[in-house]
């Protein structure tokens, strides 16, 4: 044991070193379990609160769910059974005009609201007419052309144009040559009529009114009649049609613009037919009906104006020609018509909704 130097008596440094060795390992033991978390430590309350929770099932919203298709439907007859009427809408509702009833040409009007479901009797024509063209100009009925009423069907043309005035017809400035079983339809601020026959031939000018006057445009690029006419509000477009002949029916699909007077071949109708009925809804031009000399069609095809292409819609469920077809809001209106081949008027009414 080594001694004080002062003294040359023994220290006794070896148990209090000891004993200090003691106390620094206890206190690192302490320093180090107050540093490490314990192993049993809870889970971090922030991070607790952002796992993600229990998946729902949202209700469908009314943008998620898919639209109805189309579908066909029987509102009320019309009170006079005819074919080869002239058609426009006016005020919400359709006016069916002349055409040919059992008896022979007519000179009834009739109007169908589709939002009450109701037929209302009109001021009829002063004379009986079939095969004319109809269409609403400046907020105005105006009927043009057509064929009177004579022993052979198309011995007769017309070249007056009518317009309902105060409950009554009146005339406006004729047609340059008479026509009927042509198609007109407003673009442009004018009134196009467009197509059709006289007696023994197909007519080729196409005629424009500005509210004066009528005058002469390019001819139609086929000449033909029993076509139906619409307009897509800047150019009027023509589809199907005769040539002379119920058995000889082009396919062709053409447009005129009004202001420069110029037409525009398109793609050729899918189905070739004449005496159809057309109409244009939510930028689509769609066909329905028509006849050959083997029986009548049911077929409606829609054109899609910007997409430049055809596609089916549900047939008519009664097929026709010589009808009326025309577009009220969201609903497509196929109105009287015939049958069967020839002359076989009847009232159905059917509506094709929604578009």
């Amino acid at each position: 044991m080594p001694g004080d130097p002062a003294s040359g008596r023994p220290v006794a440094w070896a148990p209090m070193t000891a004993r200090r060795i003691v106390c620094l390992l206890l206190l690192l033991a302490a320093s180090c379990r107050d540093s490490a978390p314990p192993a049993s430590a809870p889970p971090d309350q922030t991070t607790a609160s952002t796992a993600p929770a229990p998946a729902t099932t949202t209700p469908p919203t009314a943008s998620s769910v898919p639209p109805a298709p189309p579908a066909w439907q029987a509102p009320t007859p019309a009170p006079t059974a005819r074919q080869e009427v002239a058609s426009t809408v006016a005020d919400g509702r359709v006016w069916v005009i002349g055409g040919l009833t059992a008896a022979g040409a007519s000179a009834v009007v009739e109007s169908y609201d589709p939002a009450g479901d109701t037929w209302a009797p009109e001021p009829a024509l002063p004379f009986a007419v079939h095969h004319g063209a109809a269409a609403t100009f400046r907020g105005e009925v105006v009927v043009m052309g057509g064929f009177l009423a004579s022993g052979a069907l198309y011995d007769r043309p017309s070249d007056r144009v009518l317009v309902l005035r105060a409950g009554a017809w009146v005339d406006l400035a004729p047609l340059r040559r008479p026509r009927g079983a042509a198609g007109a339809a407003v673009a442009g601020g004018v009134l196009v009529l467009a197509g059709g026959r006289n007696a023994a031939a197909l007519i080729g000018p196409t005629e424009i009114f500005d509210g004066s006057a009528w005058r002469d445009a390019e001819a139609i690029p086929t000449r033909r009649d029993h076509l139906s006419v619409a307009s897509d509000g800047g150019s009027v477009l023509t589809v199907g049609g005769r040539f002379l002949s119920p058995g000889a029916l082009p396919a062709a699909f053409e447009r005129i613009d009004p202001v420069a007077g110029t037409w525009q071949r398109l793609d050729a109708m899918p189905t070739a037919r004449g005496g159809q009925g057309a109409a244009v809804a939510r930028g689509r031009l769609i066909v329905a009906g028509g006849e050959d000399p083997s029986g009548v069609y049911a077929e409606v095809e829609a054109y899609d104006i910007a997409g430049q292409r055809w596609s089916a819609l549900p047939p008519m469920p009664t097929p026709r020609h010589g009808l009326s077809v025309e577009v009220v809001g969201d609903r497509l209106l196929a109105l009287v018509g015939g049958t069967a081949f020839g002359v076989a008027p009847a009232a159905v009414a059917e509506s094709l909704t929604p578009l």
